[in-house]
């Protein structure tokens, strides 16, 4: 029989791969998409409906099964835990994957701010690596066609810094922003709404948020973007959309000319190797899992990984520093009832733009930083670590800060550098029998001069 050739293979259903196979479906290809866990029922695989208190663990998951961080009893089953991969010594790198169709898109923090013309050009603002090859000017039009059919809720800014864009209306304030927003003012600092991709109101389709206040462990309603509830159902409507779960992506295969012809995948059930062929090879499955994939595609045209004439597959690997800058009380709302005034776990609003373009030198370091206000009423007294005393005591105060906590949540980029870079180890393989990916990452100068700031992920 002759063998069945697609328009295109994608490998990989979320942020990126998600918007491929909906774009090149609609445009009439036949699509074929890999995924390496199987297809995600968010009826089943979504409980932010569930109070804690219904939970068996109380939503922190079994400490038997629980992995990563980020892992919890709302997401059980969603998550990857046979990834193998080393690290260089002196590393520390915790790689989280997603196996479920939609990845790690199903529980991103929908912040979905423009780049500006200090991002596209920044290497000619502060002299460090190079500018991109495009100009805001150039992609504008695209953030514009995006965000009309994901909906971004936000507000119009007049900030060059932060572009605006094309916006659904804004989540309201809660008690705490009109409190700090104030405070703001009188500083000089920007207390401004996010750029949010969830619905306030209902949108092409999609219900509005209710702020059941589960968003980061996935949608149950379909409020904000995530390719399970946009861009899969999209393509399938189609009728161009083939979609294989449990299928893991091992290497490109490439023709005599050293073109890619098609990918071989390792069945997860059955542990045998697939080969499927297409006209085009579209590589979405996360950062460095596509580096994984393309430095074991090995061939007399490519020896050291697919596409990696220059040496550069795998080099300057980034990563955001996280951490929680300050914390406390507003002592406006001690003992105030209790409101669901943060029940959306979003980032409802943002000072940007902490950036150091007019005196790098009295600052030290370049680039900058944006930060991210919480607090309020949660669905858990997140501060209860910070407590002191026992018993009826501890109660009490438990119920008097409960409106009345803020925190700040900073997050950095840290910069492009040839020594942080991607590998494949030598002698480890996974249990399908694909070499294993190998980290090597510090921490340098720049980001070490960001005082107050640590990482919590990566």
């Amino acid at each position: 029989m002759a063998r069945k050739i697609y328009d295109a293979i994608v490998v990989g259903t979320g942020a990126g791969g998600g918007m491929a196979i909906k774009t090149l479906c609609e445009a009439g290809l036949k699509v074929l998409a890999l995924n390496p866990g199987r297809r995600v029922d968010p009826a089943k695989d979504f409980r932010g409906h569930k109070q804690r208190y219904d939970m068996r663990y109380r939503g922190f998951g079994d400490p038997k099964t629980v992995r990563y961080h980020d892992e919890r009893e709302y997401t059980e089953g969603l998550w990857e835990h046979d990834v193998t991969y080393t690290t260089s010594p002196g590393t520390q790198w915790e790689w989280l994957r997603v196996k479920v169709t939609g990845g790690k898109a199903n529980f991103w923090g929908r912040s979905s701010a423009r780049f500006a013309d200090i991002d596209f050009k920044a290497a000619s603002l502060d002299g460090f690596d190079v500018d991109w090859p495009v100009t805001y000017e150039e992609i504008a039009p695209y953030y514009s066609r995006v965000e009309k059919w994901i909906g971004v809720a936000s507000t119009v800014q007049n900030r060059p810094s932060n572009p605006d864009g094309e916006y659904l209306p804004p989540m309201k304030l809660r008690c705490i922003d009109y409190i700090l927003r104030k405070g703001a003012e009188k500083v000089g600092t920007p207390y401004v709404e996010d750029r949010i991709a969830q619905l306030t109101v209902p949108h092409n389709g999609h219900l509005a948020c209710h702020y059941c206040a589960n968003c980061s462990s996935g949608c149950d309603t379909g409020s904000f973007f995530s390719p399970p509830w946009f861009t899969l159902p999209d393509a399938e409507k189609t009728g161009n959309f083939e979609l294989r779960t449990n299928a893991i992506a091992k290497n490109v295969l490439v023709d005599s000319n050293g073109r890619a012809k098609g990918v071989a995948y390792v069945d997860r059930n059955t542990r045998q190797e697939v080969e499927v062929y297409g006209r085009a090879v579209v590589l979405a499955a996360s950062c460095l899992e596509t580096a994984k994939i393309m430095l074991n595609s090995k061939s007399r045209h490519w020896p050291t990984g697919i596409a990696n004439s220059s040496g550069e597959l795998g080099r300057n690997l980034c990563d955001h520093l996280y951490g929680t800058s300050a914390y406390g009380y507003l002592p406006q709302l001690l003992g105030q009832p209790s409101r669901p005034d943060n029940v959306s776990a979003s980032t409802v609003v943002w000072m940007p733009r902490w950036q150091n373009l007019k005196s790098p030198h009295e600052e030290k370091f370049i680039r900058g930083y944006s930060v991210y206000p919480g607090g309020g009423c949660g669905e858990f007294p997140y501060y209860y670590r910070r407590l002191e005393g026992f018993g009826s005591r501890f109660k009490r105060d438990i119920k008097r800060y409960y409106p009345a906590p803020v925190s700040f949540t900073i997050q950095a980029p840290s910069l492009p550098s040839k020594d942080n870079y991607l590998d494949i180890d030598p002698e480890v393989k996974d249990i399908f029998g694909i070499p294993a990916l190998r980290f090597h990452f510090q921490w340098r100068t720049n980001e070490r001069l960001r005082r107050g700031l640590k990482s919590c992920r990566g």
